[in-house]
């Protein structure tokens, strides 16, 4: 179907099956804009003849529906209780798959197809709907896609220098959009590519006065910057040295900062230049959005070091470390100190980690700090903290509250925030000394005023200034000292007092969660329908309680969660709210663990955003004894923890086991395969053979099929320890059992691994194998495919080793294009083993140092053991046999990697003679006692010295 511009329904056969008649193409438009969704007879009567009815309405609609369903294929619409829905299985709506092209900026392949559906647009999108609220927000919305699409064609066309007509075509872009920034950004870029900076000059020009004419603000900081390498003619973002950087994104404030500009360059000066800078002062006041703007200064100063923002708003002591980790992207490991984890994983990187709220965790945010700062020499921290540290070396700075005089800086915050909800607000007179006074009364605190600001767009300014009247004694009787929210109690206080009982209860409930959380997430917490979970949580965002988080959904501020959860409390909720959500996120995760099937869905990192929402579910099962439901929660996630590389989450197990004692629950033995699998990437092989032995122990109690996950266990268990022949057996056995469950994932996932074991085994089975199930996922762009085609390029190594490089490049395609980190490590260390044997030496090496930092944050000891067997193979090629010899002391020695058999037994042996043979017999004893000395950390260590 066809929905950009007037509808158009077009059939597999190519033939027009654009309804005749005006009501039913109005009906079938409303159907597609809901598709998925069922649309109440209702409503769809209403939407039909809103100004006037028709003596009898269900059956008029029913008669429109029926010829509407005869020109349309069987099934599409179908009835489901008071209403109608349009399989959204059975259409492919155009905008639908623009939408995806859009947002795959990564694919500039599809732009040919990007161009034809441009080229497709016929006028607004669903016209048939103009007069309906929804049909106007769609209409909006897909208007707004077309412009991105526009903008990605001419950025791609841009990148790669086709900047024929593009000026042309940007023009009118920034004619049609003459306030948005982007498409002038791009033709301040086309225009210098033609040599034409001084026009390029001019469009910005343009842009920065009609800013201040009409909004009042300056273009952002981005557009500043290329305007400011127009006019030096500095070098090309792209000739900059590329540095490293870790894997959080700094957040992206979404208005100007007011007030805070000088005070803002003295602290990024600071900062520069010591290792702990503190911003210290009363909640509310603006810490946080000041040392955002320092964090993106110090970024922007050198593109090289890499700037990590952590917020410890929603820790608590237990849990402060585990937030640090991970937004510096580092895993936990089992037995391992978090906080070492992360000291060893940074080491000599130069970052800046700015850490915010320290007061919530205090004590563990010093201990945490001060371990750091001295074990990372080229690490520094920013923070912000209610009280300082008192830490040696710290630069403590008082962020004060903003000047409340007639023209000050709090003045100009309320009148800024004020425009974006009341167009072209100018007061004056005596509405001028209203605002100052409101101003004055909140202390010049930031967020205060924003909040109060915000009021206008439902209230006056001296309806505003009566509302804080009701609730301004708390800041009058001086309690600001003595109470961490006190001063922004009030606000928050007046604008909860604003809200019936039923949105009162809405709000406290949503404070249980952990970070963004989206309308259906909201709706099962606060027991409401998702159109009253979508009016609900409008309504606060409205009045400033909830944020609106661009493509996360929304979120509760810190202050206001803190007061949510105490209302909450009071009004004796909690039990019931938390309760909501942990069974909501049981069925979040279970519905996840099955999108991993789904070819071309993100599910793999859905889930990595809801990892602190879904321990806080378990931690909440758990402490209720809802043993059953929280073995549901992990074991859901059990695919989740293997392919993206989290023991840390697969070792939820262990705490689920424990509160089982018995193995009653209908989960305990796929709990054991997850305690399993935690165990081996951790390089604990004895507690990996102890816990597949028990998942197979309780599976075959129960009398029922053995789950194809504890065969699959079992496999790797004898694969781990080289028995092939036991291997194939239960590879093949869960191959089975997953069909007859009817478990596709299992069974394609489990194939791969029979394929594995085969191969090692030197069986020409494995070809046949590989081609019948590689042929079925071909195309797939799942974790699952990703492993397929790992396994089968693992057993091409033995069988038809001209053939596995392109499988392992297929497999890896597909594992950075799901986040199936575990993949994307074991493809690309077989693909530098392949390197390090046969090709260029030096390629080999800068393959094997992001592969062993990949292998060191997932803490998977078990094939980095592995990997680092083909390093030591490497030394002897770049020169260095005394150094591989100290790494085969440590392989020989350590009990923690995969037992040494088949080709790699071969291989090592070869390796220990030339080895030998090199360095003489007292040298490499020599050598191989270093190494037997050697633990895993001081292995990996020594093995990026050399490389």
């Amino acid at each position: 179907m066809s929905v950009l511009g007037p509808l158009r329904v077009i059939g597999a056969d190519g033939c027009d099956l654009t309804p005749d008649g005006v009501l039913q193409r109005r009906l079938l438009a409303l159907l597609v804009a809901n598709r998925g969704r069922v649309v109440r007879a209702d409503a769809a009567i209403e939407a039909l003849w809103s100004a006037s009815l028709p003596r009898d309405p269900s059956g008029a609609l029913q008669n429109h529906l029926s010829r509407l369903r005869k020109g349309l294929p069987d099934g599409l619409i179908e009835s489901l209780g008071d209403g109608y829905r349009l399989d959204p299985a059975l259409v492919e709506v155009d905008c639908d798959r623009l939408a995806a092209l859009v947002s795959d900026s990564s694919a500039p392949s599809e732009q040919v197809e990007l161009d034809s559906l441009i080229d497709r647009w016929r006028g607004p999108a669903y016209p048939e709907l103009v007069d309906l609220d929804e049909g106007r927000a769609e209409s909006e919305r897909l208007a707004e896609l077309r412009v991105r699409t526009i903008e990605l064609g001419a950025e791609r066309r841009l990148a790669r220098g086709d900047t024929d007509g593009l000026v042309t075509e940007l023009s009118a872009l920034v004619d049609e959009h003459p306030l948005r920034e982007r498409p002038r950004a791009l033709l301040m870029g086309a225009l210098a590519v033609l040599g034409r900076q001084a026009e390029a000059l001019r469009v910005y020009d343009d842009l920065r006065r009609r800013l201040g004419e009409e909004l009042g603000i300056e273009p952002s900081r981005a557009l500043a910057a290329q305007h400011a390498e127009l006019l030096v003619g500095a070098t090309a973002e792209s000739e900059r040295p590329a540095g490293r950087t870790m894997p959080g994104r700094l957040p992206v404030p979404l208005t100007a900062i007011v007030g805070r500009g000088t005070l803002a360059t003295e602290l990024t000066d600071l900062a520069s230049t010591q290792r702990l800078v503190t911003l210290v002062g009363p909640g509310g006041v603006g810490k946080t959005r000041l040392l955002l703007e320092v964090g993106h200064r110090l970024q922007a100063d050198r593109v090289d070091r890499a700037v990590v923002f952590c917020e410890l708003a929603a820790a608590d002591d237990a849990t402060a470390t585990a937030v640090v980790a991970q937004a510096l992207g580092i895993d936990a490991r089992p037995d391992v100190p978090l906080v070492e984890r992360i000291s060893g994983v940074v080491g000599d990187d130069e970052v800046v980690v700015l850490v915010d709220n320290c007061e919530h965790v205090l004590e563990a945010a010093v201990q945490l700090v001060d371990h750091l700062l001295s074990r990372c020499p080229n690490l520094s921290m920013v923070a912000t903290s209610r009280e300082r540290l008192r830490l040696p070396g710290e630069q403590v700075r008082v962020v004060p509250t903003l000047p409340v005089t007639d023209d000050g800086s709090a003045v100009q915050l309320f009148m800024e925030r004020a425009r974006a909800v009341v167009p072209g607000f100018a007061p004056a007179g005596d509405d001028l000394a209203c605002l100052a006074e409101i101003v004055r009364r909140l202390d010049g605190l930031p967020l205060a005023i924003e909040l109060a600001a915000a009021r206008l767009h439902t209230h006056s300014l001296g309806e505003v200034a009566a509302g804080l009247d009701r609730r301004f004694s708390l800041l009058a009787a001086g309690h600001r000292g003595a109470s961490r929210h006190a001063s922004l109690g009030a606000v928050v206080s007046w604008s909860f007092d604003q809200l019936d009982e039923r949105m009162r209860h809405t709000f406290a409930a949503l404070s249980v969660f952990a970070g963004p959380f989206g309308v259906p997430d909201a709706a099962a917490v606060c027991g409401l329908d998702r159109s009253a979970a979508e009016g609900a949580l409008a309504e606060l965002t409205e009045r400033s309680l909830v944020m609106r988080i661009p493509e996360h959904g929304f979120l509760l501020l810190e202050t206001l969660r803190a007061y949510g959860a105490e209302q909450l409390a009071a009004s004796g909720g909690e039990g019931d709210a938390r309760r909501r959500h942990a069974r909501h996120f049981v069925d979040w995760a279970t519905e996840a663990d099955r999108r991993l099937m789904d070819p071309g869905h993100g599910s793999i990192g859905d889930i990595d955003a809801r990892v602190p929402e879904l321990q806080s579910a378990l931690d909440n099962l758990l402490d209720h004894g809802e043993v059953e439901q929280a073995g549901r929660l992990v074991t859901a996630l059990l695919d989740y923890g293997l392919l993206r590389l989290r023991p840390d989450v697969l070792g939820w197990s262990n705490r689920v086991t424990a509160a089982d004692p018995h193995d009653l629950s209908p989960h305990a033995s796929r709990l054991w395969v997850a305690a399993a699998y935690a165990a081996w990437m951790g390089g604990d092989t004895t507690a990996t053979g102890a816990h597949s032995t028990r998942a197979l122990e309780v599976a075959e109690r129960t009398g029922l099929p053995v789950p194809p996950e504890v065969a699959t266990m079992c496999g790797s268990h004898a694969l781990f320890e080289g028995r092939l022949d036991d291997a194939v057996h239960w590879y093949h056995r869960a191959v089975e059992l997953a069909a007859t469950a009817g478990d596709e994932a299992q069974r394609v996932m489990t194939t791969g691994s029979e394929i594995l074991a085969l191969g090692y085994a030197g069986d020409e089975r494995a070809a046949s194998l590989a081609e019948t199930v590689l042929a079925e996922i071909d195309g797939w762009t799942t974790p699952y495919a990703a492993y397929v085609w790992y396994c089968a390029a693992e057993a091409d190594l033995t069988l038809a080793p001209e053939r596995a490089p392109s499988r392992f490049a297929r497999a890896l395609e597909a594992a950075e294009a799901t986040g199936a980190s575990f993949v994307t490590g074991i493809a690309g260390a077989s693909m530098a083993s392949i390197v390090a044997r046969s090709g260029d030496p030096a390629a080999a090496v800068q393959e094997y140092r992001w592969l062993i930092d990949h292998w060191r944050r997932a803490g998977m000891w078990s094939t980095q053991w592995t990997m680092l067997r083909s390093i030591a193979l490497l030394m002897v090629r770049l020169g260095r046999p005394r150094e591989s010899a100290v790494l085969m002391g440590a392989i020989r020695a350590t009990g923690a990697g995969h037992r040494i058999f088949g080709a790699d037994e071969v291989a090592l042996h070869d390796l220990s003679l030339d080895l030998r043979a090199a360095l003489g017999d007292d040298l490499y004893e020599s050598a191989l006692a270093e190494g037997a000395a050697l633990d895993g950390d001081a292995a990996v260590e020594h093995a990026l010295r050399v490389l």
